[in-house]
């Protein structure tokens, strides 16, 4: 279950990576490319069904699919939390 979680962790890292605006505040004075960008999110996508697929095999497809919502909205949450102090918790340069 923990790998699980942290490969939904990274795929929505990725995801809101794969915005400009967010992308900027992670990577300072970064420039996201339109190939990047779509790379990003394709790769975020593949992780979220890839722990989908995990808790499914390991849990079985009912609850597998239960602790996937429970722990998709957690870790959804977690990142958001994450980008929104990220300013903070770094130094300005």
């Amino acid at each position: 279950m923990m790998i699980a979680m942290a490969l939904l962790f990274a795929g929505w890292s990725l995801l809101a990576g794969s915005q400009p605006k967010q992308f900027g505040r992670i990577v300072r004075h970064g420039h996201l490319s339109k190939s990047t960008g779509i790379a990003m999110r394709w790769a975020g996508a593949v992780l979220l069904l890839a722990s989908l697929a995990i808790l499914v095999q390991s849990e079985g497809p009912s609850f597998g699919a239960l602790v996937w919502a429970c722990l998709l909205s957690i870790s959804a949450m977690a990142v958001a939390l994450i980008l929104a102090w990220l300013p903070r918790i770094t130094p300005a340069t």
